[in-house]
């Protein structure tokens, strides 16, 4: 059974375990900066949204979502920024029920639309993406561009 909840204030101990446990690629030196103090941030702002599958408990995958507010508008958007699924719990609906979650409250809060952004190449979140609703870019025209600030 996959429960499905809102991380928030106080919850720093589960964000950082299913962080750990679920991307154990992550390069030392970001896991380094992993903590209480930088979790207790996020999760404190209520525009940033970590979602967690719990499947008896051990955490199955989680997803970060930024409600992110509109100047021509008075409706938000919903950028969902991460998805991780355990590889154990892949392709038993866990992805599925983390994206319908965002979705139902996108609904509650009444924000106009939901995005994310991936490759073509990665064949498993492309079809997620549609299984879950998701309308694919037919004109093939969007590019994206990182910028990175120059820190001296």
């Amino acid at each position: 059974m996959v429960r499905v909840i809102r991380l928030g204030a106080g919850d720093e101990a589960l964000a950082e375990r299913v962080v750990r446990t679920l991307k154990s690629e992550t390069p030392a030196d970001v896991l380094a900066r992993l903590g209480k103090e930088q979790l207790g941030k996020f999760l404190s702002y209520g525009h940033n949204y970590f979602l967690v599958a719990l499947a008896d408990d051990r955490p199955a995958g989680f997803a970060l979502g930024y409600q992110l507010m509109r100047v021509d508008r008075d409706q938000d958007m919903m950028l969902l920024y991460e998805i991780v699924v355990d590889e154990r719990n892949r392709d038993q609906g866990v992805g599925t029920f983390l994206i319908n979650e965002l979705k139902a409250i996108c609904r509650e809060n009444r924000i106009m639309k939901m995005w994310v952004l991936t490759n073509k190449s990665n064949v498993a979140a492309t079809a997620l993406y549609k299984k879950t609703g998701g309308a694919e870019d037919k004109s093939g025209d969007e590019v994206t561009f990182t910028y990175f600030p120059d820190f001296e």
